[in-house]
């Protein structure tokens, strides 16, 4: 038994080692959500406005579409990485694939081109496919799909854009920060398997009170818990692949200073996105504001990179 000397000793160490201390991240990618589709103007513009270019740029892509060649090659030309968001649905409709021909083959000839067009690129691309699973609001919702078939589904795509050599595909499994519902339905329940996934995502944004019912919430409050959560189920890289805050209901430019703090504590992170426009509410960070002065003086943070070599 240890001396009673040595308890805080052995105490300190334990909470070093379980909250993730030991793994503070080094550095971190700056990434944006711009546009539907982005270009290399607003790259620009964002750099111009924060001091730093956006090295993860975020935009959706529905079923039944590819990724628009020069909004690629607009966003590897400037040295960034494209993250595409991937939903199997009609966006106007809201209606999901039938999952059950995916599986059977009937979309095969469409991911084949899919793949096609995206190994032709070379350099990663980023696929965000399926995501925020644990929410109840998409028809590949967990509580919809249930977790062996959005399993199956994932591991059947994955598997057959391998086999269609598209290599510099990185696939991110993005969750929301909460599970909505929380009863039965933890994220952790629709990992498809380490061999599938190279980064792990968490979405998750302050409403304030734009919404009914909501209130102004940290970044830490949002983020914090459930990074550390996925960092220790999983040990993958962690994107925060969607953030941002209203104004409505709180300080903007405190929360985005708050925010870039405590992204330097988040063991396992590698990267954010910033939902850096005017959607739902007033996401976006006006250069002429307070809120866009405090967002670039953060970012100035060596800590926070706009370029890496990604294997």
């Amino acid at each position: 038994m240890a001396s009673s000397s040595l308890l805080p000793l052995l105490l300190l160490a334990f909470l070093f080692v379980n909250t993730g201390c030991a793994e503070r991240p080094t550095s971190c990618w700056t990434g944006a959500f711009l546009a539907d589709k982005p270009t290399g103007r607003d790259i620009e513009q964002f750099q111009t406005d924060f001091g730093k270019k956006p090295f993860l740029v975020l935009f959706f892509l529905e079923w039944g579409y590819l990724p628009e060649e020069n909004v690629l090659r607009d966003i590897q030309s400037k040295g960034c990485v494209p993250v595409i968001t991937w939903e199997p649905w009609d966006a106007s409709t809201k209606k999901g694939i039938d999952t059950e021909a995916l599986l059977a083959g009937r979309y095969d000839a469409y991911l084949a081109s899919f793949a096609s067009h995206l190994k032709i690129f070379e350099k990663p691309i980023f696929l965000r496919f399926v995501h925020e699973m644990n929410g109840d609001w998409y028809p590949w919702s967990g509580k919809k799909l249930k977790p062996e078939k959005y399993i199956a589904v994932w591991r059947y795509t994955k598997d057959f854009l391998d086999r269609q050599g598209a290599r510099n595909v990185r696939w991110i499994f993005s969750v929301n920060w909460e599970d909505v519902p929380s009863k039965g339905n933890h994220f952790a329940a629709y990992y498809p398997g380490a061999e599938y996934v190279d980064f792990v995502g968490v979405d998750g944004y302050n409403w304030g009170n734009a919404k009914d019912g909501m209130s102004w919430m940290s970044f830490r409050k949002i983020f914090t818990k459930r990074c550390w959560e996925a960092w220790r189920l999983f040990r993958k890289p962690i994107l925060i692949t969607e953030c941002g805050s209203t104004s409505r209901g709180g300080d903007k430019a405190q929360w985005i200073h708050d925010a870039l703090t405590e992204m330097k504590k988040i063991a396992g992170l590698k990267g954010f996105v910033l939902f850096n426009t005017d959607k739902e509410t007033d996401w976006s960070f006006q250069a002429n504001k307070k809120e866009g002065q405090t967002l670039k003086q953060d970012l100035a943070d060596p800590f926070f990179i706009d370029s890496d070599s990604i294997k």
